[in-house]
């Protein structure tokens, strides 16, 4: 029997949709072997003309130099005025390339996980094939933008049930939106070596009774993690941490110069992510919705170090109102926050702990793939 064709839009703006693609990819793989066929596009890349085909380059020095001016356009982009007109230009620029990527790929069914790689696709694929069905997978936990429902999509699933709110107040049909979760790694979701905590630490090579601090930026080593990891290496708190620099080697190689107060251990980009949330006791990490929703799926009790203006807003609101975490936006805050839990408040940190083991989602993948295929079964 022929495998069926799945094309997935994302774009590199971010490590969270290519992340969010991957996790999709090997949850049908995983679900149902060998079945479906599956191609990842970048759509503003593969797409766009010029200039716009480099808009994937733009977004680390934006969200680095310039976050005042990310928050700025997504606000203005994100009215109830503007978003017909922010669609109308996004399906401009990119109807074109993503019908002749259609053609060519000539696909079963059509999933985006990018909000400004939707509508174009959507409006493409309805013309060239009204049969095959169109599916976008939300990764905003909360406040998700309006481009996420501007498409005349098959299905929309959510994360949340604040972005499912979203969606019913973007005019969205309630009957084609569904709560399932955030698409993360399937090594949370699939049953992890039977170690114990100390095990787990040995094999890290690290200190088995310490308190464990890990400090993560995402895969692109984003937000201010030398300065949180000077601070915690002279608070004189009696922790050992761990950062993961993800790729950016200039900043693995200056925090590898520093002298160190604390036991450190410092890692670059990793394929093991769960193991070191597992072995940890406490994730600092920004606001992006990947490493969020990673982090309740180990379990793990959460400080939101930074957040994005305007994209990551709602992510910072989701983890306050679940209880699973606070937000402390600079090096000091952390260390006093760290220190009021370790001197007398770990009964919070506990509570934290057993919310983000109540509201973690690790099989979301798989659900979602579960969900989709269905869809596929139904267009034959």
């Amino acid at each position: 029997m022929a495998r069926r064709r799945i094309l997935i839009f994302f774009s590199d703006t971010g490590g969270g949709h290519r992340a969010a693609a991957n996790a999709l990819c090997d949850a049908f793989e995983h679900t149902f072997p060998n079945r479906f066929e599956i191609k990842l596009v970048d759509g503003f890349t593969e797409c766009a003309p010029f200039p716009f085909n480099h808009i994937p380059d733009t977004y680390f020095p934006l969200t680095t130099y310039a976050p005042w001016l990310w928050g700025a356009l997504f606000y203005t982009s994100n009215a109830r005025a503007s978003v017909p007109v922010s669609a109308t230009f996004d399906d401009f620029i990119l109807r074109s390339g993503c019908a002749r990527v259609l053609r060519k790929y000539n696909p079963d069914l059509v999933i985006s996980v990018h909000p400004l790689i939707n509508r174009a696709p959507c409006n493409a694929l309805k013309n060239i094939n009204p049969d095959v069905p169109f599916v976008t997978v939300v990764t905003d936990l909360f406040d998700a933008h309006g481009l996420w429902f501007s498409a005349a999509a098959d299905l929309v699933i959510v994360p949340t049930q604040g972005a499912y709110e979203r969606g019913l107040r973007w005019k969205f049909p309630r009957e084609k939106l569904r709560v399932i979760g955030q698409p993360i790694s399937l090594k949370f979701a699939l049953q992890a070596p039977a170690e114990t905590m100390h095990e787990l630490r040995a094999r890290l090579k690290l200190r088995r009774d310490d308190f464990t601090v890990l400090l993560v930026g995402g895969g692109e080593g984003m937000g201010p993690l030398r300065s949180i990891a000077r601070a915690l290496n002279h608070s004189h708190l009696l922790i050992q941490l761990v950062i993961i620099t993800g790729r950016n080697e200039k900043l693995k190689r200056q925090l590898e110069e520093l002298s160190w107060q604390i036991p450190v251990s410092i890692q670059g980009f990793v394929t093991n992510m769960p193991d070191w949330m597992r072995a940890s006791d406490l994730v600092i990490t920004k606001a992006g919705p990947g490493t969020i929703m990673e982090t309740l799926a180990a379990g793990k009790p959460m400080i939101l170090s930074s957040y994005l203006r305007g994209q990551e807003e709602g992510n910072v609101h989701f983890v306050q109102e679940m209880g699973i975490g606070v937000l402390r936006p600079n090096a000091q805050k952390i260390v006093r926050q760290l220190r009021a839990w370790l001197d007398g408040a770990h009964g919070q940190l506990l509570e934290m702990q057993a919310n983000a083991k109540r509201s973690a989602r690790p099989n979301a993948a798989i659900e979602i793939a579960q969900e989709i295929a269905r869809l596929v079964d139904n267009s034959v």
